[in-house]
């Protein structure tokens, strides 16, 4: 998940009146994605993005912008975040507002989703050297370093790890990205148990952050170590953690998808038991 932008609406004066429907869409929209109602969220950011363009203010358009597409995103709708980016891009563009690189960034992960591998590297790239935020710069470079991986460039997860930041107390959710990175890089270069081990820990980290989706993520770069490194039981049962996690998330795609994982050949008949009955239990559209 990428950060959220606070802003609601410019910057007034102490006394001047606040435009409270703008304030109120916002807080809605951050309430909302605390709760994981995306469908609310992206309602809300919306609202905001058409107050914020009804009010003309720069910073409020590119704000509910950003976070629209970010709460598309999280919503996998990759196609309708790189949409919302692209709008946003042209509304600064016509107030003569420059882009700012948590927009990159965003966009460069919907081109990600999208199979857009160079376009989206370029966007992170630009992100990473263009914001004097060490948050913005870890998650660009981390983008970096997944774009790398899903190109089969090791050296560019490796480049992608060195741009890290080195904080005196890292956070969990920079633990969790740069085990991730490191769970693909030991992928790369077939060490399995390795990566598997670097996958487990970044989804420990995402779980205390809250961001399952992540979470489930990590658990499948297990299951794939695993699957790869000849070890199919230990694989399914990851394959079956991260198809329940997203069954109950109501994310009944890729449930569907890790799922049929969880009951390929060489796993345990527990296993497969239990992941057809999962299955079985989504929608009717997910589980074909």
């Amino acid at each position: 998940m990428l950060l959220l932008l606070a802003g609601c609406g410019g910057r007034a004066a102490p006394d001047a009146p606040q435009d409270r429907a703008l304030a109120l869409a916002v807080d809605s929209g951050r309430q909302s994605l605390e709760y994981d109602r995306l469908k609310q969220a992206a309602t809300q950011y919306q609202q905001a993005y058409t107050l914020a363009l009804a009010r003309n203010d720069v910073q409020a358009i590119g704000d509910s912008g950003y976070n629209l597409a970010v709460v598309q995103l999280a919503d996998n709708d990759a196609a309708m975040a790189l949409r919302t980016t692209l709008r946003t891009r042209g509304a600064l563009a016509v107030r003569a507002a420059p882009v700012f690189a948590e927009l990159d960034l965003v966009q460069a992960a919907a081109l990600h989703r999208l199979g857009r591998e160079a376009e989206a590297d370029v966007l992170a790239a630009r992100a990473q050297a263009g914001t004097a935020s060490p948050a913005t710069r870890d998650r660009a470079s981390y983008l970096r370093g997944v774009v790398a991986d899903a190109r089969g460039d090791a050296a560019g997860v490796v480049a992608a790890l060195a741009a890290f930041g080195q904080p005196k107390a890292p956070p969990p959710d920079w633990n969790a990205d740069r085990e991730d990175l490191m769970a693909r890089l030991a992928l790369l270069r077939r060490q399995y148990r390795d990566a598997a081990a670097h996958a487990q820990r970044a989804a420990d980290f995402y779980r205390t952050q809250l961001d399952y989706r992540a979470m489930a993520d990590a658990v499948v770069l297990a299951a794939r170590a695993m699957q790869r490194g000849g070890a199919p039981q230990e694989a399914a049962r990851f394959y079956l953690q991260a198809g329940q996690s997203a069954a109950a998330r109501g994310d009944a795609a890729s449930a569907a998808r890790w799922l049929r994982q969880a009951m390929r050949p060489g796993s345990d008949a527990g296993t497969r038991r239990t992941a057809q009955e999962t299955l079985d239990a989504l929608p009717k559209s997910a589980s074909r």
